[in-house]
């Protein structure tokens, strides 16, 4: 009889198609059966794990040693881990997102959705609650729309920038400018 599992392993097995797929390296302990012998106690060691999500599928999700072709194809993911970060969040937090509410956020983050971009690449087929497709059409329209004005967007810094080293710089002048002339 051949074992049959309770997800599709297409969605993970693709290196070259990460889109709604998204992974957390994390730490277990595993016993070293070497150290525990010469110790005369359990000696534990960690172990890089992965965990590999289909986002908006609470049951699809792997979790397994960390493999050098993990770290390669979730190299942005694992030099988060790496850097002490232990959520590699890698995109915009729904709870930063204003149209999003705080109860559509936790039932989100509960289908294992925690950014704005894995809810915009959920697969249609996880979009079995109310509303939820619209939610998705929504995320994607407006990350199409942040990319559109990212120029603006860096524009404006920028000058807000300038502006503020201007008004320094008028500032110290006025400053430094003499308050009257001696009299002789």
């Amino acid at each position: 009889m051949r074992a049959e599992a309770e997800f599709n392993v297409e969605d993970f097995d693709n290196p070259n198609n990460n889109a709604g797929v998204y992974a957390r390296f994390y730490y277990v302990p595993k016993e070293d059966a070497a150290a525990s012998a010469l110790e005369g106690r359990k000696v534990f060691k960690d172990t890089e794990y992965i965990e590999i999500i289909a986002a908006g599928n609470a049951n699809n999700i792997i979790r397994k040693p960390a493999r050098d072709m993990d770290k390669q194809r979730f190299h942005k993911e694992y030099a988060l881990f790496k850097s002490g970060d232990m959520e590699q969040l890698t995109g915009t937090p729904l709870t930063e997102v204003p149209w999003i509410n705080r109860s559509q956020v936790e039932e989100l983050m509960y289908r294992k959705i925690r950014t704005l971009e894995q809810l915009s690449e959920i697969n249609d087929g996880a979009c079995n609650a109310p509303g939820m497709y619209e939610l998705k059409r929504k995320a994607a329209a407006w990350l199409v729309k942040a990319k559109e004005a990212a120029p603006f967007t860096a524009m404006q810094a920028e000058m807000d920038k300038l502006k503020a080293e201007l008004a320094a710089m008028k500032a110290e002048t006025a400053s430094a400018k003499p308050q009257g002339a001696a009299k002789g």
